[in-house]
């Protein structure tokens, strides 16, 4: 049984085993942002059209960087 005071070292979440769910996170937000922007209606403001395209960029920025981190641990 562990407890608080001895914790495994071999339970820590690594960055690279999430890597694969962060880039499926960022890969939905791309593909959801079409039909958002659908539900939502267009941006009333400039600031809701700042935030909307901030937030898509992010989100694909974040894909390709992902898909290509992936794909050279891959490689490893």
């Amino acid at each position: 049984m562990q407890t608080s005071e001895n914790p495994d070292p071999n339970d820590d979440i690594s960055f690279p085993a999430l890597a694969p769910m962060a880039e499926l996170g960022c890969w939905t937000m791309v593909a959801l942002a079409p039909l958002l922007r659908w539900v939502n209606g267009p941006a009333v403001s400039t600031d809701q059209f700042v935030v909307q395209v901030t937030l898509v960029t992010i989100a694909f920025v974040g894909g390709v960087g992902l898909r290509i981190y992936n794909w050279k641990r891959r490689q490893q």
